[in-house]
């Protein structure tokens, strides 16, 4: 690159850098997840300066290679993986890709099988009992259909899984009857994702169509999508199964009190609002000073309620409603127990919806001083001879002071170091600043960032720090909401390219 000065000077050495190569870039995995004791053959969408890159991923059960073909990887499920959703990166010596959702099922797999675009088209799919997973990508434009025999009076349920993985759209289900007329329709659930729950009303062939719009929202009406925009939809026959909830009691062991269900703090109450308009009332003995956390978990546990909470005074007088508290949308409220009395707690859902599956969690508890932190990246280059930095956000709750100390395991490579690694006692942010000398190789380091809390007995406790995928945008959590595997990548000093300018003549 060769810069010329707007007027003439004598000949001058001039100094640019060299523009640094591109990391890779992870959008998706196609299919996003495979079968216990398959090996599946995976695309990896996204963008690849340098093919094969090397993987990483945080689950002990998978194999993966990539393939000499650019975009594909192998990977080898073993028979007794663990059923938890995996992370995985690809990095080579430019950076560290996002990381990615891939499913570990139990079920038979499939992908879809274009063109599927109408009635016509429907891809045929044999739903039983045990399940089948069908992976497919909505592009743009795209809707997708799937022809399903059921008998009169069998129940099915068909489960999406899009926005979860990442994918940005908002998708919808709908359920054709063998008439071609809508019989059924789903759209959110606790988060983008529907579930549709239908009962055959005839014998026949029913179409099930799966769309989207964009996501975020966009003013354009349409169907969405994009290379990138995978789904996992999984097809059962049979009720859709309630959701098991762990909880000390459940409501109808609650001895009742006038329309109110009667405890004892500390406790946790598993409780459903069966009907709609239904409102359920608990309450409970206070003394003076005494402070109680009271929380609502639904959303949390993928429930589709939307619990609001309200707390009245032992004179019956409201005290505080609740509805969300970010990034959930679950009610939470610190209660300051200022005279003796019984103080009553409602739990209501915000839409006034009821029904069997419109359960909750009631949690009394003793409050804690909590902390958690999180990280502004999930991967950093670091130049030879340079620093980089890593933003921490330190979210302390009930009360949470004390100082805080942060180290990396496995320890860093040679020539690279932590500077600034530490925190006062009330800071609610923080910074530190990775070194790397001259003599620093090129590497690539996936580590995690140790959090030490010390309390003034000396006590330590220890947690790592993670990256979260929910951000301002998201609407309801992700398979994978965060994780605290982090990676680092050590590059090259960018060395300045030396070009004479041309020797301008003198006036």
């Amino acid at each position: 690159m060769f810069w010329r000065l707007p007027v003439p000077v004598p000949a001058l050495l001039f100094s640019v850098l060299l523009l640094p190569a591109t990391p890779p870039k992870l959008d998706a995995l196609f299919p996003t997840g495979g079968q216990r004791g398959k090996t599946v053959e995976v695309k990896a969408i996204g963008s690849f300066d340098v093919w094969p890159p090397e993987v990483w991923t945080d689950h002990d059960g998978l194999k993966i290679e990539a393939k000499e073909t650019k975009g594909l990887l192998s990977v080898s499920i073993n028979q007794d993986a663990k059923m938890y959703p995996a992370l995985i990166r690809l990095f080579d010596a430019n950076g560290s890709t996002n990381a990615r959702t891939f499913v570990i099922s139990k079920l038979k797999e499939a992908n879809e099988s274009e063109p599927n675009d109408n009635t016509a088209q429907a891809q045929e799919v044999n739903a039983t009992a045990t399940g089948i997973v069908i992976n497919g990508i909505l592009k743009k434009g795209d809707s997708d259909f799937f022809r399903i025999a059921l008998r009169q009076g069998k129940a099915f349920v068909a489960e999406t899984n899009a926005y979860s993985l990442g994918s940005l759209i908002d998708p919808f289900l709908v359920m054709l009857g063998p008439d071609g007329h809508e019989v059924g329709f789903a759209s959110d659930s606790h988060n983008l994702d529907p579930i549709l729950n239908y009962t055959a009303k005839i014998s026949g062939v029913h179409y099930l169509q799966l769309f989207a719009v964009a996501h975020p929202a966009a003013t354009a009406i349409g169907f969405s999508g994009s290379d990138s925009a995978t789904y996992r939809l999984t097809l059962t026959l049979g009720e859709l199964k309630k959701k098991s909830i762990q909880a000390d009691r459940g409501e109808e062991q609650l001895k009742d009190d006038n329309g109110s269900r009667r405890f004892q703090a500390p406790l946790t109450v598993q409780g459903t609002l069966s009907e709609k308009l239904e409102v359920d009332s608990y309450v409970f003995s206070g003394k003076k000073g005494e402070q109680w956390l009271v929380s609502v978990d639904a959303h949390r546990l993928h429930l589709p309620t939307d619990p609001v909470l309200a707390v009245y005074r032992a004179n019956g007088a409201l005290l505080k409603e609740v509805d969300d508290v970010k990034p959930t949308n679950d009610p939470e409220y610190l209660l300051k127990v200022s005279a003796d009395g019984n103080y009553t707690l409602r739990i209501r859902d915000r839409f006034n919806r009821g029904g069997t599956n419109f359960c909750y969690r009631l949690n009394i508890s003793k409050p804690k001083p909590e902390l958690s932190v999180v990280v502004d990246k999930q991967n950093l280059v670091l130049e030879a001879n340079g620093t980089t930095e890593l933003k921490l956000t330190l979210n302390r709750k009930q009360g949470h002071s004390l100082p805080l100390r942060f180290a990396i395991t496995p320890p860093l490579p040679s020539g690279v170091s932590l500077e600034d690694a530490n925190a006062s006692a009330k800071a609610k942010t923080a910074a530190i600043t990775f070194r790397a000398s001259k003599e620093a190789k090129p590497v690539n380091h996936t580590f995690q960032l140790q959090v030490f809390e010390t309390d003034e007995t000396n006590a330590t406790k220890e947690s790592l720090a993670s990256y979260s995928f929910l951000t301002a945008k998201s609407r309801g959590d992700y398979l994978v909401n965060k994780t605290n595997h982090l990676h680092l990548t050590v590059v090259k000093a960018a060395k300045p390219k030396k070009e004479n300018a041309e020797e301008e003549e003198k006036d």
